[in-house]
């Protein structure tokens, strides 16, 4: 799956407006976020259809600015009262010393991942399993070697270890869309909303 995203910005460079494309280049969400104007953004983003409806929306759980890690909840449809996924991020001391970006773990009904992010390059963020779902069962050797751990951004408190081959990309091309995001993931490839609320996360992040 290719998923494609532009962004409309006001003269001083901040996103008002995401617009997602699907592989075929037909254009399937509009995505705004609320409140940027404010002294404290909101974070807070609606998800309209091309007939203007909402269809969506990706909502902070409040905690103090300074506080990690940040939860945002996802719905899907206009009255749902249960996320249909959920984002956290996260950010350790080390991680603003090194002038790292944010680590995101997306949960996605039975299936977690967790997405790092590099400075340098077209390739802003990569998208890994977490290792519970390449195992299979609980003390199954893992399939390919380590390369780094992190502190997981939920609330399961355990070390999670990630493996050397990634199942997506999010690219930030020179020229054309603002954000390319590749995925060979099943359930993220049917997902198409829960991807462009990661890109607008990690957007957000650095822009505001």
């Amino acid at each position: 799956m290719s998923t494609t995203i532009h962004k409309q910005t006001y003269s001083g460079g901040q996103a008002y407006r995401y617009t997602v494309s699907d592989e075929a280049g037909g254009v399937r969400y509009v995505a705004e976020p609320a409140g940027l104007l404010l002294p404290r953004p909101t974070r807070l983003v609606e998800f309209f259809d091309s007939n203007q409806r909402r269809v969506g929306r990706l909502q902070p759980v409040e905690v103090a600015p300074w506080q990690y890690p940040k939860r945002y909840d996802l719905f899907a449809g206009e009255e749902a009262e249960e996320p249909h996924a959920v984002i956290y991020e996260s950010m350790r001391l080390v991680d603003v010393l090194l002038l790292r970006l944010p680590r995101y773990e997306l949960q996605l009904g039975q299936h977690r991942y967790v997405a790092l992010g590099s400075r340098y390059g077209e390739c802003v963020y990569q998208i890994f399993r977490a290792p519970a779902e390449e195992a299979g069962k609980a003390g199954e050797e893992r399939a390919g070697p380590e390369v780094g751990e992190i502190e997981p951004a939920g609330p399961a408190g355990k070390t999670v270890f990630l493996t050397e081959t990634s199942v997506g990309r999010i690219h930030c091309p020179k020229a054309g869309p603002s954000y390319v995001v590749e995925t060979d993931a099943a359930p993220l490839r049917q997902a198409l909303t829960v991807v462009a609320a990661l890109v607008i996360l990690i957007d957000l992040e650095q822009t505001t």
